[in-house]
């Protein structure tokens, strides 16, 4: 069993680490918040016995004094609690591109950095230390993590972005530096690493995100994603819509023939199946980091439940295929499907991938 402590845990990379963290096995994980940090106790039981400790706490807003000083004394009761406890783990730190530059926010995330390293060293223990560019990602606050969040918000809610400087943006995925930091921390070693983001003005930025969402919000379409990171900023822009955006009405043609009617339409590529599922049968239980995923039930009855990691509040959606629906998966949200009618249940579903057995992207969770 290796045990995880994090740090500023209920932060945007708190949540996108502690996701990532639910991929590895026999594993603990430990979070630590303002009040742990407040009670010198607390903050000693958090950290003893941990194995591994995530740094990501940390103060970016607010009058240069508060900023600077609760950067510093963060690192300080770190240092202050492993002296007391004796304890022994790697530490791995979140920095800032912006770190040694001449204000509050850049010089207390240097001087933090030095803390840390230097007690890591004086005790032999690794130092992992994370100088990070602007992350972006599913469930980013609006008006607060970046500003691709706020416009991926703005658009979802019928909006009207706004650019108030045009300025170039280095973005990067948070579950890119989740990943990134999680095998660091697996290799046991000291280093410094600062992950390279794609460079993009805000304008553009913007352009590329209403080019991604204004098909999906007019008629459902998936728009062509021609890298991971529209992929991401796409998916992105679907955490904003979820759950408000759920189900997507299909239009039904019937005449004395019978019925039709289209279930998914994508300007990229795409892999359609059709299942087929017995009375009181569940199937799912995973989620996804970075597919799209759409279910249409076309026969039969079914309950179809999503949740969002970390989080108990689960969303369920009672489906028919006499009144067809689509349902899109949201990443990093487990979903499952269950036969709640009487009969067979025939759902087809959708990804906006081919089917790698190698990297399949299906991560086994219950709802």
């Amino acid at each position: 069993m290796t045990t995880y402590g994090i740090t500023g845990a209920d932060g945007f990379l708190g949540w996108h680490l502690q996701c990532r963290l639910l991929t590895l096995p026999a594993t603990e994980v430990r979070t630590a918040d303002l009040d742990t940090f407040a009670d010198p106790a607390a903050l000693d039981a958090f950290l003893d016995g941990c194995d591994v400790v995530f740094h990501l706490a940390g103060v970016n807003r607010g009058e240069p004094e508060d900023v600077a000083a609760g950067n510093i004394h963060a690192a300080r009761d770190l240092v202050a609690s492993k002296e007391r406890t004796g304890a022994r783990f790697l530490l791995a730190y979140s920095n800032s591109v912006k770190a040694g530059e001449d204000s509050a926010y850049g010089q207390s995330k240097q001087q933090a950095a030095d803390i840390l390293a230097a007690a890591q060293q004086q005790t032999g223990d690794p130092f992992v230390e994370f100088v990070l560019p602007h992350l972006f990602g599913e469930h980013g606050r609006p008006f607060y993590n970046s500003a691709v969040a706020t416009f991926a918000h703005q658009l979802a809610t019928g909006g009207t972005p706004e650019i108030m400087v045009d300025s170039e943006l280095e973005l990067v995925h948070a579950q890119e530096v989740s990943r990134a930091i999680v095998e660091a921390a697996v290799r046991g070693e000291s280093v410094r690493l600062r992950p390279a983001g794609t460079r993009i003005m805000v304008s553009d930025a913007l352009a590329l995100l209403q080019r991604l969402s204004a098909p999906y919000l007019a008629s459902g379409l998936v728009p062509a994603t021609e890298s991971d990171f529209e992929l991401r900023m796409f998916n992105m822009f679907r955490s904003q819509l979820f759950p408000a955006h759920c189900p997507i009405p299909l239009t039904v043609h019937s005449d004395p023939r019978g019925r039709f009617f289209e279930t998914i339409r994508s300007t990229g590529q795409g892999q359609a199946s059709i299942s087929t599922t017995a009375p009181g049968v569940t199937r799912g239980e995973h989620f996804h980091f970075d597919k799209i995923e759409r279910f249409v039930v076309v026969s039969g009855e079914a309950m179809i439940r999503i949740r969002r990691l970390l989080d108990d509040e689960v969303h369920e959606y009672r489906v028919s295929g006499d009144e067809p629906v689509a349902i899109d998966m949201p990443t990093l949200h487990p979903h499952n499907i269950t036969n709640v009618g009487p009969g067979e249940l025939v759902t087809q579903f959708w990804t906006n991938d081919l089917f790698d057995p190698e990297n399949p992207d299906t991560i086994p969770a219950p709802v």
